[in-house]
């Protein structure tokens, strides 16, 4: 299990302290892929937590000061079946869900095992509610064997005083084996490439590339019902920082 002690202080300019999380782990290149209109259909199922090695399911976000947000009882969360989340690429895409808000201002941190911090970002973030997908861009990159974590907070004014939510998630550059890498590049369908890292419980790439083809809609959700994130089938998915369409939205 990742160990990542990262306590979040949302201050009036939403400053962050971080520490890193404690893993070993090491990485595989990007595998890219382009969706075909003749697409196998793929059961696709996560893996079990216990069958992924770690339990701990991933939390509300903290607050501070009140709410942001319009529905009572609601918070950020990290899409993922556990706050431990894995990669094999250099640049995955992370999921975060942001309530229906009052009209709030976004910021994305990634630190890296040192507890250093690598990258921050301001990110826009709509009123509805909907799911973020934030790409770690391309000048940062994760390190093969990196050990990072990651974190995502909003801020609004309530009665002349900023209020914020934070969340965080560890994040590991997961190696692949060589069968496994080479079954990934030989294999042309995004569904059977997300079969695939599922199958070796690497949630981020999965998400990815299920989430990159509207098209797909079932699959995704089928993928969220097997981690026990079924709330999350019909919100729309927007972008952040990649070259995806604007949103992904599961309803008509």
């Amino acid at each position: 299990m990742v160990n990542h002690p990262l306590p979040l202080f949302l201050a009036t300019a939403l400053t962050f302290t971080v520490s890193a999380p404690q893993t070993i782990a090491s990485g595989v290149d990007d595998l890219s892929f382009s969706p075909t209109p003749t697409e196998t259909l793929v059961s696709l199922k996560f893996p079990q937590a216990g069958d992924r090695g770690t339990t701990q399911s991933s939390g509300g976000g903290g607050t501070r000061g009140g709410s942001c947000f319009t529905q009572a009882n609601t918070n950020l969360r990290i899409v993922a079946p556990s706050q431990d989340t894995f990669t094999a690429t250099a640049n995955p895409s992370l999921f975060v869900y942001v309530p229906a808000n009052k009209g709030v201002e976004g910021e994305f941190v990634l630190v890296d095992g040192a507890g250093e911090l690598i990258h921050s970002q301001t990110v826009s973030v709509p009123s509805k509610e909907s799911i973020l997908a934030i790409a770690v861009p391309t000048t940062v990159g994760l390190e093969p064997g990196g050990e990072y974590a990651w974190a995502f907070a909003v801020n609004c004014t309530i009665d002349n005083q900023v209020v914020g939510s934070a969340v965080e998630a560890g994040l590991v550059r997961q190696e692949l084996d060589v069968e496994i890498t080479e079954q990934i590049e030989e294999t042309n369908e995004p569904l059977s490439k997300a079969n695939l890292y599922a199958n070796q419980g690497i949630w981020q790439d999965t998400l990815m590339i299920v989430a990159s083809l509207p098209e797909q809609r079932q699959e995704l959700v089928e993928l969220f019902d097997s981690v026990g994130l079924g709330q999350f089938s019909d919100v729309p998915i927007l972008f952040v920082g990649t070259d995806e369409a604007g949103d992904v939205p599961l309803t008509n």
